[in-house]
């Protein structure tokens, strides 16, 4: 099975397949930068995030290295069903936008047709589960204070600029 995105991992980190996989650090550029723009765009994720109804700890938002309450950008809205389901607020969204913010989607893979099959095909590369999480970061702000993740990373940076500070294992 041939992809793209595993094609550019590859040549990214001058692999020949997935043996060095969470063996150590390694950092790439995708050399088809196109593909970025193919699998996400921050215009789609926002669209994404906007039309369903996501909670917490799916969806987050952070600023200032903090966990936003959901009521800062939810609110509740009655389905066809007369449910009441929390969806996204877009003037509160916009309003959090502008100041900085970091919003978190988990498994966004679920909800998008090309990262969904993307992330078929880094499994059957990898042999490992994969699941796709997008962060959206505005402004200058910083994302996160440093933290510890207790799997393997693969980062795609799809635009614009951002430090990132990888220190050895430990917790």
């Amino acid at each position: 099975m041939e992809h793209r995105l595993v094609q550019g991992i590859e040549g990214a980190f001058n692999w020949q397949d997935v043996s060095p996989l969470g063996r150590k650090f390694a950092r790439g550029h995708l050399a088809d930068t196109s593909l970025c723009q193919r699998l996400m765009t921050p215009s789609r994720l926002l669209d994404i995030v906007m039309r369903r109804s996501l909670e917490p700890p799916q969806l987050r938002l952070f600023k200032d290295g903090g966990e936003l309450h959901p009521s800062d950008y939810l609110r509740s809205q009655a389905n066809r069903r007369r449910q009441n389901i929390r969806v996204a607020d877009p003037r509160a969204m916009e309003s959090l936008f502008d100041t900085g913010v970091t919003l978190v989607l988990d498994a966004l893979d679920t909800f998008d047709p090309t990262l969904e099959v993307a992330t078929r095909a880094l499994q059957w590369w990898s042999h490992e589960l994969v699941q796709v999480n997008a962060y959206l970061t505005t402004r200058s702000t910083s994302g996160f204070p440093s933290h510890w993740d207790d799997h393997d990373v693969i980062v795609v940076q799809l635009v614009g600029e951002k430090t990132w500070d990888v220190r050895s294992y430990s917790r």
